[in-house]
């Protein structure tokens, strides 16, 4: 079991516990499975027996990777100065830019198409909202092929639980995938200093193509 593995499934036992309490998270703590895939099944099953869906998007958030809060800074601060959601975000955006094309080694086609699309950290701004759509995790991979299994596979972020997406009935939880929408959850609540809500629009294991989340101010 790599570093990574170890990481995320002691932050979903350390969540289960402040979610739920101490009874479910030794529960979820005598699951032994290497696999990454049937662990999170099973650890979803237990879940599900014994909390309700709030309570387990509220687990997955809470254990998802997040940004370095030093790439948030100067959001945060216009978002002090301002009390302007749409301000943070434009602001979130222009930093987005450059390191997006840099870390994806992207040209300025490939950088326009993401900012039309409105992928990526900044997301959109629309009714009071954030809609936030991933940028495929192998950029170039993603768009080099035409195969929709390998497309959806080089879309997403998880490298515990992206093979699935190579089988074309694919039967996996998407309640799992607010970890990612924890990425976003943390973005905003660090830059607001405030809570927020975040609903799934669209998910990969639901079928669709792409992963968007709703980012909902308080």
């Amino acid at each position: 079991m790599n570093d990574f593995e170890k990481l995320w499934r002691n932050k979903i036992i350390h969540h289960t516990k402040i979610v739920t309490n101490n009874k479910l998270k030794n529960e979820i703590k005598k699951i032994e499975d290497l696999n990454p895939v049937s662990y999170s099944n099973k650890i979803i099953n237990v879940l599900k027996d014994n909390t309700d869906d709030t309570h387990i998007k509220e687990i997955f958030e809470s254990s998802a990777c997040h940004l370095p809060h030093i790439k948030l800074e100067r959001a945060k601060s216009v978002y002090k100065k301002t009390k302007s959601i749409v301000e943070a975000r434009n602001q979130l955006e222009k930093e987005f830019i450059v390191d997006i094309k840099f870390y994806k080694d992207l040209n300025d086609n490939q950088l326009e198409f993401i900012i039309k699309n409105g992928w990526g950290l900044a997301g959109v701004y629309k009714d009071g909202k954030i809609i936030a759509t991933k940028v495929p995790s192998q950029f170039h991979e993603y768009f080099e092929t035409n195969n929709t299994l390998k497309k959806k596979y080089f879309y997403c972020h998880c490298p515990r639980v992206k093979k699935l997406l190579l089988n074309k009935d694919v039967d996996f939880d998407s309640i799992y995938c607010h970890c990612g929408g924890g990425f976003y959850k943390d973005v905003w609540e660090y830059i607001t200093d405030s809570n927020v809500s975040i609903r799934i629009i669209s998910n990969l294991f639901k079928g669709d193509n792409l992963c968007q989340f709703e980012i909902s101010f308080k």
